[in-house]
């Protein structure tokens, strides 16, 4: 496929310096895609399944949105670990996300690791957004440089992923995904479970709290601002939702996943 257009829609930086770090392994799975390096310290990862591999000191992984992570940190000698990492929001020729067409090797090859670092930091530090535009299209191009591409993806699946992700902090009712597809209800309830193997509503309140465990560990925002920045203003059904879809409660996703040095 040509690219005819690139845009960086979005992006969230974060970090964490001298912390200590959970013995624990971390799962979970994020609305956007992550490039996470480890600066001193290792993490070992996989990736949907795949075998687990480490980053050692100043390696970076590549993880794609909605796909599952499983994170093992493993602190240097003195205990603590420092990393940090943008997850990034990038449309292919205003339809297709960056993942949507191309795939990712989990560890990129260390000979970006310096520069990696360096673009990493000027997106962290610079407040100007157009200060920020060179690092992150950087890294979109580094990301191309190891990309392999996929077989393409039915566009009634990307029309109907596009919808929800722009529209999952709003009602989403089922005319709203007929109309996206051009058909009837119930062709739009076959279409959906074939595509997605599960009903609109489970897989709009999967992205939901997707995007409340993104900002619930990147952010200092309040459990019932996130529930009502995320279309789900009722903070018991909030609860309730997300402890049935992640296993947990909120806050102990946070306690786990937010880091007291995290830079913001």
């Amino acid at each position: 496929m040509e690219i005819r257009s690139i845009c960086v829609c979005d992006h969230v930086t974060g970090g964490f310096t001298h912390s200590s770090v959970s013995a624990e392994t971390e799962e979970k799975t994020l609305p956007m895609l992550s490039v996470v390096q480890s600066i001193r310290g290792s993490y070992r990862i996989s990736v949907d399944g795949s075998p687990e591999v480490e980053t050692g000191d100043m390696g970076v992984f590549i993880a794609p949105r909605q796909v599952s992570q499983r994170i093992f940190h493993i602190p240097s000698t003195d205990g603590t670990m420092d990393a940090h990492w943008v997850f990034l929001d990038v449309e292919i020729n205003r339809l297709y996300k960056l993942d949507d067409l191309y795939a990712f090797p989990v560890l990129l090859p260390p000979a970006y690791n310096n520069e990696i670092y360096d673009l990493l930091r000027q997106i962290a530090h610079e407040e100007r957004l157009l200060r920020k535009l060179p690092a992150l299209h950087r890294i979109v191009e580094i990301l191309l440089e190891n990309a392999m591409p996929k077989s393409q993806v039915s566009e009634e699946i990307i029309r109907l992923r596009s919808y929800v992700e722009n529209h999952y902090m709003q009602t989403i009712t089922p005319d709203d995904l007929s109309r996206v597809l051009h058909c009837s209800r119930s062709a739009m309830y076959r279409r959906f479970n074939e595509y997605f193997g599960e009903s609109p509503s489970h897989y709009v309140n999967r992205v939901r709290i997707r995007h409340a465990q993104l900002l619930l560990s990147s952010t200092n925002r309040s459990i019932s601002d996130i529930a009502a920045a995320v279309g789900i203003p009722d903070i018991y059904y909030f609860s309730r939702l997300f402890h049935t879809i992640t296993g947990e409660t909120a806050g102990a996703y946070r306690s786990r996943t937010l880091l007291p040095s995290k830079n913001k």
